[in-house]
């Protein structure tokens, strides 16, 4: 693309992705003199009219939207044809990036990041907005620590016209991997498919996996509507249950099994801080009865606690308390944003989410500018430290009046024999090996014998491991997932030797022979023959879907083609004309090819005699030259 400005007023600075659908460019506005992110479309869909209509409804919608979890749209329309979103210039990476560095993530912040996107969505589902696209790649991690979350019904477009490619390269499984059983069988979607997909994102940052995987997008979609969740504790025992409760509420079946909205699950993460379980504990669970009108809750355990959802007209009403959700006046605003370093566009200062939601593991750091307010959380945190330390003397008293009465015999104590072994399955660490080079079954073998498990990146499993996640020599739990991404890479040593050798080396790296093309390099004297001089793409770099690996070769023994005439008459006519008298004429050329290294004065007699044989002194210089 050759616009360097859109509109008289963005300029495209550099690219810094690309995707599918668009090119993201940093950009520089010129009126407001900052910097932004520019997506231009590619051309193929700037000239569908379909396309561009339903376009422009979602970014006017995605535009309305500001809250300090969700990437501003500044501005949206088309120069010269090019269809263009001008956006907040986040500096950092993208979850997905992020993950594949860091692999499985603390709990704390895994709780945080979720919490944040889940306020993001929130405030989007107030407005009956459904992001219909959450995943790792559309959730960023600023360099302040920032969270937000990105292309807001943007995303959703493209793959709404491509539906009917579900089965093709057209749908990645990178992203199947995170739809709703509703959303995988073309029902109408609600906030709670978003919920279903964040609960995917939670169980993939706690164990490095998502919890549905297959060879195709169909068997993965099909695995959401049909199969229940493997809980995620399986992978990493050190997922906390009430977490764990949270994450399998996301992901029911049923729409109305969820939590109804974003804010609703941000509240439920805030109650593992608080100890609230009833904000997360799985709906059967929970006390909750749902009628068959959807809009009714009967018995609700809590003021404010889980409905039954499934309401999307009316999603933020609670039929029994439509002002349970609004928060009471005065509500103060979290400093940690509003001092936070201003990232471009990003809405500082902005006020608490009217549900109620507050950034979890921060509350230290809230301006309460009611003193009143301050009185009942203190007393309730006050009830809480008392009964902490009274279950922990109880506990302490009840440990020391077992071991006395094992000391003296009374009891015997079979517990404490287990509890050693209990613990040891936890605390074995094995240490990550080197995957890169080696194809899916040696990588496969390879991680038994580690006692690790392996996953493809996006499912592809062809060519061999050109990086992984985590790095080798690190150390992680047994049973721990390593990532592989799987591709074909131009293996290195391929040039200046044979090119029979540089044909293996490709089959070695799984570049198959149809993708090897050989091209004449011309003539060079100091090279042998089939001599490869030079490839494209060079050592090392990775082949893209459609590419082919070139190879030119030096083929000096296709520079000098008349001697290869008469090197042929002479073999044929070696076996039948046997009469010497014949060959003792021809070798009169001899004289001219004295001057090659090989034949020498004192060879000339014993050569006489053999004359059948040493007729084919002309054929010295081309078995020379294809050595």
């Amino acid at each position: 693309m050759q616009i360097e400005v859109l509109a008289e007023r963005y300029q495209l600075l550099e690219p810094i992705g690309r995707g599918g659908m668009a090119t993201i460019y940093r950009g520089r506005d010129m009126h407001m003199e900052r910097d932004v992110a520019i997506k231009v479309l590619r051309d193929v869909y700037s000239t569908d009219p379909k396309f561009v209509t339903r376009f422009q409804r979602e970014a006017k919608a995605a535009s309305s939207l500001q809250h300090r979890n969700i990437v501003q749209v500044y501005d949206y329309g088309q120069s010269d044809g090019n269809y263009f979103i001008v956006m907040e210039l986040v500096e950092g990476t993208d979850l997905r990036r992020y993950l594949r560095t860091r692999g499985v993530l603390a709990v704390d912040r895994a709780i945080i990041i979720a919490h944040d996107v889940a306020l993001g969505l929130g405030a989007a589902h107030r407005r009956q907005i459904v992001h219909r696209d959450v995943k790792p790649q559309n959730i960023l991690v600023g360099r302040d620590g920032s969270i937000k979350l990105t292309d807001f019904g943007i995303a959703s477009v493209y793959k709404d016209i491509n539906a009917e490619r579900l089965t093709t390269t057209g749908m990645t499984l990178g992203t199947v991997q995170y739809y709703a059983p509703e959303q995988a069988q073309g029902e109408i979607v609600s906030p709670a498919a978003d919920v279903y997909a964040l609960g995917i994102v939670m169980y993939e940052m706690l164990t490095g996996r998502t919890p549905f995987e297959g060879d195709t997008p169909v068997a993965v979609a099909m695995q959401h509507i049909q199969d229940p969740p493997t809980p995620p504790s399986h992978f990493n025992p050190g997922i906390p249950p009430a977490l764990e409760d949270i994450i399998l509420r996301c992901l029911e079946k049923q729409p109305e099994m969820r939590y109804r909205d974003g804010n609703m699950l941000a509240r439920a993460l805030e109650a593992l801080e608080q100890g609230d379980a009833s904000l997360f504990h799985p709906l059967h669970n929970s006390g909750l009865l749902v009628a068959t009108d959807s809009a009714t809750v009967i018995s609700p355990p809590v003021a404010g606690g889980p409905s039954a959802g499934g309401v999307y007209q009316q999603p933020y009403q609670h039929p029994s308390n439509p002002q349970h959700m609004l928060p009471p006046q005065g509500e103060p605003v979290d400093p940690a944003y509003a001092q936070a370093p201003l990232m471009v566009g990003s809405q500082s200062g902005t006020s608490m989410d009217p549900t109620g939601a507050t950034r979890p593991f921060q509350r230290d750091t809230m301006m309460q500018s009611d003193a009143a307010a301050e009185v009942p959380q203190k007393e309730s945190r006050a009830a809480g430290i008392i009964t902490v330390l009274i279950l922990l003397a109880a506990v302490v008293l009840l440990g020391f009046s077992a071991f006395l009465a094992g000391e003296l015999g009374l009891i015997k104590l079979p517990w404490t024999q287990s509890a050693t072994p209990t613990a040891s399955p936890t605390q074995e660490q094995v240490q990550v090996p080197d995957f890169h080079g080696k194809n899916w079954s040696e990588a496969e073998k390879l991680a038994k014998e580690k006692k690790l498990v392996i996953k493809p990146e996006d499912n592809v499993k062809t060519g061999v491991v050109i990086a992984q996640s985590p790095d080798p020599n690190m150390n992680i739990a047994a049973g721990g997932t390593v990532t592989l991404k799987f591709g074909l890479k131009v293996p290195s040593g391929i040039t200046n030797v044979n090119l029979d050798i540089a044909r293996q080396k490709l089959r070695e790296a799984g570049i198959p022979l149809d993708r090897i093309r050989e091209q004449d390099a011309g003539v060079n004297a100091a090279l042998s023959d089939d001599t490869v001089v030079r490839v494209e793409p060079a050592e090392g770099s990775e082949l893209k879907e459609g590419d082919t690996v070139i190879l030119y070769v030096a083929n000096y023994s296709k520079v000098e083609p008349t001697q290869e005439p008469t090197a042929e008459p002479t073999e044929t006519a070696t076996p039948s004309p046997t009469p010497s008298p014949t060959p003792t004429l021809t070798p009169s050329p001899t004289p001219t090819l004295t001057p090659s290294p090989t034949p020498t004065p004192t060879e000339l007699p014993t050569a006489m005699p053999t004359l059948p044989i040493g007729g084919k002194t002309d054929q010295g210089n081309p078995s020379q030259n294809g050595q």
